[in-house]
């Protein structure tokens, strides 16, 4: 009886593990069909997961910029930030900054049509950038 409970949970998880990777390839195969539509991932019931969309050359991104506006929510903190003379949106994990604090990252992935469900905003583009810092 024990050896049969178990050869029983073996195949079950086994079934799940196949209908999660056909669930995979769907969703990627929807990403590659509409390129302009931006997908998330729920993590928790107040913060989406973001999913980049066409990337954009590293050369092309903004490294640094004075921050504007800055809101924080779901472990993240949303700047708008100035850099010669253009103001756009960017998200780090939970930074402590001030208006007029000048900020350099590393790397960003931008989105487009992105939906933060905790500040109950879309943004029409936004970089998620990792390795945020306050310049001295």
């Amino acid at each position: 009886m024990r050896i049969n409970s178990f050869v029983l949970l073996a195949c079950s998880l086994l079934v799940l593990n196949a209908c999660s990777k056909s669930e995979d390839t769907s969703t990627a195969e929807q990403q590659s069909a509409a390129p302009t539509q931006t997908t998330t991932q729920t993590t928790t019931p107040q913060q989406q997961t973001p999913q980049p969309s066409a990337p954009a050359s590293a050369s092309e991104l903004p490294k640094r910029g004075k921050v504007v506006k800055a809101m924080h929510a779901g472990g993240y903190t949303y700047m708008q930030v100035e850099d010669k003379g253009k103001q756009f949106w960017i998200a780090a994990t939970m930074m402590n900054v001030r208006r007029n604090d000048n900020i350099t990252w590393t790397d960003a992935a931008i989105m487009r049509n992105f939906t933060s469900s905790t500040l109950h905003r879309t943004f029409d583009e936004i970089l998620f950038v990792t390795s945020a810092e306050i310049e001295q």
